[in-house]
Order: C-alpha cells, then sequence, then structure tokens
C-alpha cells in the first residue's frame, strides 16, 4: 500500500482514523483526546507536521503518524490505523518509514517513542529497529470521597506542601533531575539525563498539551527545612472528571521518607474538591519501588504500553 507524506493528504482524508482514535482514547484511557487531534489537525493543514500516512490505491487513508525533531532527539508521536487495516505489517510500513526518515538526518543521535498500541503489538516491530522497549503500565484510581476526605496525610518531620508556582520551576527541575540519577527509569527519555533536559520537560507540561491540561491548582511541591524543592506532583485533567499525574519525583536524598504517598494522597483530597472523580498515572514496570507505591494507595492497572528508544 502507498505511504504518502502527510503533506499529501488532509484532515477530511483523516476524520476516520481520528474518529476512531478518539474513541480509543476515550473507552480505554478516560481520555478526551479531542483537543490534542485538534492540534494534529492544526498542523497537518499548515504543511508543518512531519509524518507519513498510509493509503489504498483507491485512495483512503487507512492510517497516520507523526515525529517531531528536537536536536539530538527524534520523537514518534501518534501512529494509529484503522482496526479493520491494523496488522504488523500495515504498522510496519509506516514505521519503517519514520525510522528510515530519522535515520537519515546526521543531527540525529536518539529516537523516542512511548505509544499506546491500541489495536496492534507494536513492539516487535520496535524490536526489529533495535529499539529498547520498556514496559509501562496506565494506572487508574477513583477518587473514595468519603475515605480519602477522612484521611490527613501526616507530613514528614521538617517537610511541608505548597501550592505549585512559577517560581517552584528551577527547584522542581532540579528535583526532578536528581530524583531520575540511577533510577530504573534514568533511559527513558533524553530529558531526564540533564538539569537542561529535566527544565525542558517541566516546561513541557505546562505550557503544552501533550499529558492533558496542566492544573496549577492542584500541583504541588514539598520543600524541606531550608525551603528546597524535595519533592514535586504536576497534575493535568484529560477529561471533565479525569485527573493525571504526568510527574511525581522525589529527590533521592529524601526518598524513602512518606513524601511521595504524602503528595499523592494530599492530591487526592485537592483532586475531589475540584470535582475530579478519577485519577491516572503511568509507571515502568522495572521501577518496582514506585509501582508497589501506586498500587498500595489505590491505583489499578488499566493497560500496558510501551517506551522504546534507541540511543
Amino acid at each position: 500500500m502507498p505511504v504518502v507524506a502527510l503533506s499529501q493528504v488532509n484532515g477530511e482524508d483523516l476524520e476516520s482514523v481520528f474518529h476512531q482514535e478518539i474513541e480509543c482514547w476515550q473507552n480505554e484511557l478516560f481520555w478526551d483526546y479531542r483537543p490534542a487531534i485538534a492540534l494534529i489537525k492544526k498542523y497537518i493543514a499548515s504543511g508543518s507536521l512531519p509524518g507519513y500516512a498510509i493509503r489504498i490505491p483507491a485512495g483512503t487513508v487507512l492510517g497516520y503518524c507523526y515525529y517531531i525533531i528536537n536536536e539530538p532527539v527524534g520523537y514518534i508521536g501518534n501512529m494509529y490505523v484503522l482496526s479493520e487495516s491494523a496488522d504488523p505489517a500495515t504498522y510496519a510500513e509506516l514505521l519503517n518509514q519514520i525510522v528510515g526518515k530519522l535515520e537519515s538526518d546526521e543531527k540525529i543521535r536518539r529516537i523516542e517513542s512511548q505509544l499506546f498500541a491500541f489495536n496492534c503489538d507494536l513492539a516487535p516491530l520496535f524490536k526489529y529497529h533495535r529499539f529498547n522497549v520498556i514496559k509501562r503500565h496506565f494506572l487508574s484510581r477513583t477518587i473514595d470521597s468519603v475515605n480519602d476526605s477522612r484521611q490527613t496525610p501526616a507530613s514528614p518531620p521538617t517537610v511541608r506542601l505548597a501550592k505549585w508556582q512559577e517560581m517552584f520551576c528551577n527547584g522542581a527541575a532540579e528535583a526532578i533531575y536528581d530524583s531520575y540519577r540511577g533510577s530504573p527509569d534514568h533511559s527513558l527519555c533524553h530529558d531526564y539525563q540533564s538539569l537542561q533536559g529535566c527544565t525542558r520537560f517541566l516546561r513541557n507540561l505546562v505550557d503544552n498539551p501533550g499529558c492533558g491540561t496542566f492544573r496549577p491548582e492542584t500541583s504541588l511541591v514539598a520543600l524541606d527545612s531550608d525551603g528546597i524543592v524535595c519533592g514535586v506532583l504536576m497534575t493535568s485533567i484529560i477529561d471533565p472528571d479525569t485527573g493525571m499525574v504526568p510527574q511525581i519525583s522525589v529527590r533521592r536524598s529524601h526518598q524513602g521518607r512518606g513524601i511521595g504517598s504524602l503528595l499523592l494522597k494530599t492530591y487526592f483530597k485537592e483532586a475531589e474538591q475540584h470535582g475530579i472523580e478519577r485519577v491516572t498515572l503511568s509507571v515502568s514496570e522495572v521501577n518496582q519501588r514506585a509501582h508497589q507505591l501506586y498500587l498500595r494507595l489505590g491505583f489499578n492497572r488499566v493497560r500496558g504500553f510501551h517506551a522504546c528508544t534507541r540511543p
């Protein structure tokens, strides 16, 4: 089947693909993905979104993928094929094109992707292209209005919580960077491997809708006795009644003191006050310490997905 550049199709050509993809995000992840698709449509219409579409000879578009370059990293974004045509061979056509394009760029030294494979197992396709594939889990927890409101989280000595403010950005980036050094997730993302990258990552959470719409009113930082940010919890909204924790980090020197539990339990109470009925987050399977914490706090596994990296 022909694979063409995204610049050769338009939003109407992809309408049935987008419609089905939106249903998958909503039904399986409680995520209203319409704002993200609207943004994708906007960039396709302007011809500024690099990527590919696959179509049958009659012209019907079956699926698409796109990528973003932030040197020295190439990020593979959405990749979705209509379920009636979703098979490894069809997805491989798209992935082969996008990997080949990124490989040909001498400035790209690393390729990353985190994809929810709704209708096809994509892990073998990435492994074929020599990617490191890390299993992750998307978790969900229903807000228990009665029990959560009764629990008053105990703050560890010398630690206090504060609502998110812009003045905490640098300290929060430092805490995120410190938390990933030596952790199982250090290799997951290029941004985690430098303070500059963590700052960029944090700004993306605040400014861009990739992980939902940022909510400063329920985001928190933990401060030690010197006023240093020792923990951070960033929150967003992915549906009117569903919140998300796209980032939670605690400095290594402060881990094991209950700060992560304090941040989450406080968020549960704040979320309930803002009409949130469900909270979601993601965790790597190899990060057993964090994984077990989330399960103890009432999260349940919704579905698995993979983070794929190739240095």
